[in-house]
C-alpha cells in the first residue's frame, strides 16, 4: 500500500526519534509521551537479541551487551520485516563495527555466526532430498545427505565452549556441522575434525568416498585403515543421526 507523503515523514521522523531519542514533534501526539513509545520498541529490540544469542548474552559482560544492543539500536535502521532475521542484522551490524576489537573479544564474529546459523538453520525453508536408498557400497555409491545444513568454520570453539578464556586458548581451525533433523525439526550439530569437514563436503556434490580417499595424498594425509574405519564410522553415526539419509539411487 503507497502512503501519503507525510504519513511517510511522520513514519520516518518517529522511528528516527525511537532510534536516537533526540527530540522531535509529531502531529496529535501528547508531549512527553513519545518516551514510552522508545522505551518498548527498545525492550523488543532487546528480547530479540538475547533470545537470539542466548550464549553472548550469558557469557559476555552485561556492560558490553548492554552497549551493543543500544548502539545497533541507534545506529542501525533494521530493514527486515521478519522479526525472526534480525539478529542477522545485529550480526553484520557488529562484524561491519569491528566489535570484536571495539569491545576486545577476538571470538565474538565466530560465537554470533554459530548462534545466528542455528536460528537459520531452523527457520529454513524445507528443501526436499534427492531420492535415496537405505542399501548401498560406502565407498563407491554417492551418499546422499539431509540438505538442511551449514558446514562452518570457526577461528574458536564457539559450539563448545562458552567460558572467554576456554576460547581464547582454543584458538586454532574449528568446524562444526549443523542441521535440522527431517524427524524433530531441532537443529543438531556435531564437532568435526578438518578431514571430515572435508570429507563432508566433498560428499554434499556427490563424490564418493573412494574418490576423497584416492585424493586424500594430495592434501598430505596418509591414507591407512584407521583413517577409512574411522571414517566409514563417522558416516554410519550420521546416518543414525539423520544427517546421512542413504544411497544415491
Amino acid at each position: 500500500m503507497n502512503l501519503l507523503p507525510d504519513t511517510y515523514r511522520i513514519q520516518q521522523r518517529f522511528s528516527a526519534y525511537c532510534r536516537s531519542g533526540n527530540a522531535v514533534k509529531l502531529p496529535g501526539v501528547t508531549p512527553g509521551r513519545l518516551k514510552h513509545y522508545r522505551r518498548l520498541v527498545f525492550n523488543v529490540i532487546n528480547d530479540i537479541m538475547e533470545d537470539g544469542f542466548p550464549v553472548a548474552f550469558h557469557h559476555i559482560p552485561a556492560r558490553k551487551w548492554n552497549k551493543m544492543v543500544k548502539d545497533f539500536f541507534t545506529h542501525h535502521a533494521c530493514q527486515s520485516y521478519q522479526v525472526w532475521k534480525l539478529p542477522l542484522e545485529f550480526y553484520t551490524y557488529a562484524v561491519e563495527q569491528n566489535w570484536e576489537e571495539v569491545y576486545g573479544i577476538p571470538y565474538l564474529n565466530d560465537l554470533l555466526a554459530f548462534e545466528w546459523a542455528e536460528t537459520e538453520v531452523y527457520n529454513m525453508e524445507d528443501i526436499p532430498a534427492a531420492p535415496f536408498q537405505q542399501g548401498g557400497n560406502w565407498l563407491e555409491t554417492p551418499l546422499v545427505l539431509n540438505p538442511e545444513y551449514r558446514l562452518l568454520a570457526f577461528r574458536y570453539p564457539v559450539h563448545l565452549h562458552g567460558d572467554a578464556t576456554q576460547l581464547v586458548q582454543g584458538k586454532g581451525a574449528w568446524f562444526v556441522l549443523l542441521y535440522r533433523d527431517p524427524e524433530t525439526g531441532n537443529v543438531q550439530f556435531t564437532d568435526l575434525s578438518p578431514w571430515l569437514a572435508f570429507v563432508t563436503e566433498q560428499l554434499a556434490v556427490g563424490i564418493t568416498l573412494k574418490d576423497i580417499l584416492e585424493y586424500a595424498p594430495q592434501l598430505g594425509i596418509t591414507v591407512t585403515d584407521t583413517l577409512e574405519r574411522d571414517t566409514l564410522a563417522f558416516l554410519q553415526q550420521m546416518q543414525r543421526q539423520h544427517f546421512v539419509l542413504g544411497f544415491q539411487s
